[in-house]
């Protein structure tokens, strides 16, 4: 017979410390777009972004890497996203 008191009771958890709590997380995916650049003049005229990508998740290969995208790349991405998906985009690109 199982001891009611013994299966519902509470676990013990470590409360967290503030060391914890600021610590670098465990896994982390960063993505970060900067450095625009236009280049061009009038309808020849496009801008280009700095994507940034660190992360530690053992299933990329490369652990930090640069590129640099068009907007029209992002737009791509959001239709992508939109389409296969139920996210919604914030309205950056509008």
């Amino acid at each position: 017979m199982v001891d009611t008191a013994e299966a519902t009771r509470r676990l013990n958890v470590k409360k967290q410390t503030l060391d914890d709590a600021y610590a670098a997380p465990a896994n982390f995916l960063e993505i970060d777009i900067l450095n625009p650049i236009t280049h061009g003049v009038a309808k020849k005229r496009y801008t280009d972004y700095e994507v940034r990508m660190r992360t530690n998740l053992p299933v990329f290969k490369v652990k930090e890497s640069s590129v640099r995208r068009r907007y029209s790349d992002f737009e791509w991405l959001r239709n992508e996203l939109e389409r296969d998906s139920k996210v919604m985009c914030s309205s950056y690109l509008n």
